[in-house]
This record gives C-alpha cells, sequence and structure tokens, in this order.
C-alpha cells in the first residue's frame, strides 16, 4: 500500500508542472519549428536545463541552508518551472525572411499567451510572450532570441509578477538604469509589428 501511494505521488508530482501548460509548445518544439520553416536552418544544442518544481524545491532548500540572506531568493520561491536551451547555429537563412507570424506563434496565442515584444536587429531577432491568469497576473514568461551564432529558447513559470516585483523593490536603482537602457534602443518594435 505505501508503495502504490509513494508511486501515486511521484507521478502526481511529475505532472503538476504540466498543468496550465495550455498547449503551449515546448522549448525544443519551438527550435523544431523554426528549423521546420527555414530547412537550410541548422542548430546543435549546446545545453538544456530543465527544472520542475522538485527540482527547484531542492534548489529552495539548499538555499535556505545558507546563512545570511542570498539574492535572488525571492525570485527563486516565486518560479514553478525554468526551461532554458541553447543551440549553436551551424547554419541560417537570411533573417529578413523571418517576418510575419510565426507556427510557435500562433500556437502561443491559443493558447492565451500575449505577445510582449518583438525585436528586430542586425542580426538577431527576439520574442517575448507573456501568459496570465483571471486576475491579470503574470504566470509564465516564453523569450526566444535567434542571432547569427546562437538560439536560445527560455520558458518560465509561476508567480511571475511577484518575482518581477521582489526583483525591483531590492535594486531599484538598478531596475531604473535597465529601463533607461532599454528605453534607449530604436530597433524595438511593438508588439504585433
Amino acid at each position: 500500500m505505501k508503495r502504490s501511494v509513494v508511486v501515486l505521488s511521484a507521478l502526481l508530482s511529475l505532472s503538476l508542472p504540466l498543468a496550465g501548460c495550455g498547449g503551449a509548445p515546448s522549448v525544443e518544439q519551438v527550435r523544431w519549428e523554426i528549423q521546420h520553416r527555414f530547412p537550410e536552418a541548422r542548430f546543435e544544442r549546446e545545453a538544456h536545463i530543465r527544472l520542475g518544481r522538485l527540482s527547484l524545491g531542492l534548489i529552495r532548500g539548499l538555499v535556505r541552508m545558507v546563512p545570511g540572506k542570498v539574492d535572488g531568493q525571492e525570485f527563486l520561491t516565486a518560479v514553478h518551472r525554468i526551461d532554458v536551451a541553447t543551440y549553436r547555429v551551424l547554419s541560417l537563412p537570411d533573417l529578413d525572411r523571418i517576418q510575419g507570424e510565426t507556427r510557435f506563434e500562433e500556437q502561443l496565442a491559443r493558447a492565451g499567451w500575449t505577445m510582449a515584444v518583438r525585436t528586430r536587429e542586425e542580426g538577431s531577432r527576439a520574442w517575448m510572450f507573456m501568459r496570465g491568469d483571471e486576475r491579470g497576473a503574470i504566470r509564465n514568461l516564453f523569450v526566444v532570441t535567434l542571432e547569427d551564432d546562437e538560439l536560445t529558447l527560455v520558458r518560465i513559470d509561476g508567480r511571475l509578477d511577484q518575482a518581477i516585483a521582489r526583483a525591483i523593490a531590492e535594486h531599484p536603482k538598478r531596475a531604473v538604469q535597465t529601463i533607461k537602457e532599454g528605453g534607449e534602443e530604436e530597433s524595438a518594435e511593438p508588439a504585433g509589428s
């Protein structure tokens, strides 16, 4: 009996990070979509880190054991899942061909995600998508950056509005400086352009 309870608990905890995904593509699916859309594009995986509730819980426990305050501890408590993948670009079409809406953008929109930022710079493209809950709080973030030499995909799930607020409260001067620097870039496009 105990054994079946342990197995059931393990299965439930493994399925929890998938709850609420709402059909959004994984980082691997987005990489595949870019490569499928542009058959001449080739990517070689450099790193892929996937941390779910169990892994992040273990990390939070280890951080609590460190004496004193650890920078970023509040962020860790707000995050439930992190999925980061980086790929070296072996070959890539002209980035100017990547225009209009991609299939991963359509999939994210159908799953309730909103494009917050799309940038187009010389030699790079970036997309940032967000999804909130019924109260409008930010719960999911998906960032895709494609440069001449690297493709980076990041998905973060959790209470992200709280994490952002805590980060700003902890380092208000750094937040203001980052916002000022970001505001000076002329290449950022409003969402949907």
